[in-house]
């Protein structure tokens, strides 16, 4: 009974709060002010959204069938421990990765776009994401230190890629998938192309270094 008598004692201060509230509401004009201000602070914020999401997607290049993106070398400083230089071949940027274990691999975030969108000429776009290397041993893989390198990040906080693939891409228009090259061995002296094609990331030997050591892995 203590309870029914709390339950209803509840409900009658729930009633007389929303007759007031109603009683409030009709008296004032600040209801319909203050919905046209949420209205526009909500306008605004999509503004921004819609910026950060325009900066994201500028920091994707197009891409071109086949297209060379770049070159990685090797050079050997001890067993299972590489200096990796990575040339971008479109604005002959260079940078040095120290890499762990006995292959490497580069992936790269890739967008495509609406059959509709594709029809207007619209181009799949990517962005190179990250340089790692793997141990060919599975016991290796598991006792040894790992090296994984950030090649690109999203900058204010927005990043499309990664929001379309935890919505299972259900974004409008577009759809966000990961594209990655064949593991390759390392090895001193070592050089390697990579290009890009509408299906993924693809590295291939440059010298005879790197042919004699994807023969010995085959």
């Amino acid at each position: 009974m203590l309870y029914s008598a709390f339950a209803g004692i509840t409900v009658f201060f729930a009633f007389i709060t929303f007759y007031m509230g109603v009683r409030l509401t009709g008296r004032a004009g600040w209801l319909i002010s203050w919905l046209r201000g949420t209205a526009a602070l909500m306008m605004m914020a999509l503004c921004v959204l819609f910026v950060l999401a325009a900066i994201d997607l500028f920091s994707y290049k197009q891409v071109l069938n086949n297209r060379v993106l770049g070159s990685v070398s090797f050079k050997k400083l001890e067993d299972q421990h590489y200096m990796a230089t990575l040339v971008f071949l479109r604005d002959g940027r260079e940078q040095q990765f120290d890499l762990r274990g006995d292959q490497w691999q580069v992936d790269a975030r890739l967008i495509t776009w609406s059959d509709f969108l594709t029809m207007l000429g619209a181009k799949p776009g990517y962005r190179l994401d990250r340089l790692s290397g793997r141990y060919y041993s599975l016991e290796d893989e598991h006792r040894r230190p790992r090296t994984v390198h950030q090649l690109s990040s999203s900058e204010y906080g927005m990043d499309i890629w990664h929001l379309a693939q935890q919505t299972g891409n259900h974004l409008p228009m577009m759809d966000a998938v990961y594209g990655s090259a064949t593991y390759l061995p390392m090895a001193d002296g070592a050089l390697y192309e990579i290009s890009l094609s509408s299906s993924g990331l693809v590295a291939k030997p440059l010298n005879d270094v790197a042919n004699r050591a994807v023969s010995r892995w085959n």
